[in-house]
Order: C-alpha cells, then structure tokens, then sequence
C-alpha cells in the first residue's frame, strides 16, 4: 500500500492533551474495521509563546488544534483514513486543510431535524456545513465496520499512549 492510500473503512481518530508543564501533546489513532490500531502517532509538545498568545488571541486555540497540530499528525501518518473522527470542536478547523472528511464525536443527543449531524449509538457525529458530502462519506464508512465500537474510546486509548510516551521521554 502506498503512503497516503485510502484504507477500506479505515478511520482516523485525533486528541490533543493539554499538560500544564509542557504544552499540548497530539495523538492520532489509526483503527482497521476491527477497531485494531493500524497506525499511531503523537506528536512533540507544542507551546505558543506570551507573543503567540497576545497576537491570535480567540484564534490561538483552534490554530494550534487544528491548523498546527492535526493537520501535521494527518499529513505525516502513512495511512490516510477514510474518515477523521475528533473529540475537540476547535479541531474542526482542520476540515477545510484536508480531503478527509471529518467528525466531531460527541455523547449528546441527535437533533432530528439538523442537517450536519449523524446517529450513532448513543453517540452522535457532527460535520462542517460546509461539506455536506462528509456525511455521505461517514454514513459508508460506518456501514464498512465490522464490529460496531463505541467511537469516544478510541479517545481514551490515545490519551493513555501520550502518558506513556511522556513517561518514557523523561
């Protein structure tokens, strides 16, 4: 398989943790339809400096979430997901940077009448308005799974890697 080749059903998962010592750590999970890593990748601390923070002001965090940190995790890994699912809303930004459609996964109720959202368990799958064609995408690559997981965990397993990687760096 080529760098960068979509994989059947594939999907991506991107966190991004906050340590108050070092900055913000990204992490970016690749499941198989099996819910089985395929690719992982985390990245080096990113810390904006008291400049950065006066400058950007409001825009400060959804730039370094999505523009810096997972737009660099998606463009680096070898695998490219059929969907992107994020568990942060100011991520989202990295939507319009990148082909692969994107979600925002959530534990809330599905709005029947919103036109940006998908069901899913007792989740719910929220895209850009701006790319209707994401839930098309979504909807099939969901339908592709082999088993049917809970799309928030895949979160915690990333959280739990960047521990161990902060761990082992000191």
């Amino acid at each position: 398989m080529s760098a960068n080749e979509p994989l059947i059903a594939a999907i991506g998962f991107i966190t991004i943790v906050e340590d108050s010592n070092h900055g913000l750590f990204g992490g970016y999970l690749i499941l198989n339809p099996a819910g089985r890593p395929v690719e992982f990748h985390c990245t080096a601390p990113v810390k904006p400096n008291r400049a950065q923070q006066i400058l950007y002001g409001p825009t400060l965090q959804p730039y370094l979430y999505g523009e810096q940190i997972a737009r660099t995790l998606i463009e680096r890994s070898k695998i490219l997901p059929r969907i992107v699912c994020l568990d942060q809303a100011c991520a989202m930004c990295v939507r319009p940077l990148i082909t692969v459609p994107t979600a925002l996964v959530e534990r809330k109720n599905f709005e029947e009448n919103s036109t940006c959202q998908i069901p899913w368990k007792d989740q719910t799958l929220s895209f850009l308005p701006e790319f209707p064609e994401d839930k098309t995408k979504i909807e099939e690559c969901l339908q592709e799974l082999l088993i049917e997981f809970d799309l928030l965990e895949p979160f915690g397993r990333i959280r739990e890697a960047i521990v161990e990687a902060q761990k082992a760096a000191m």
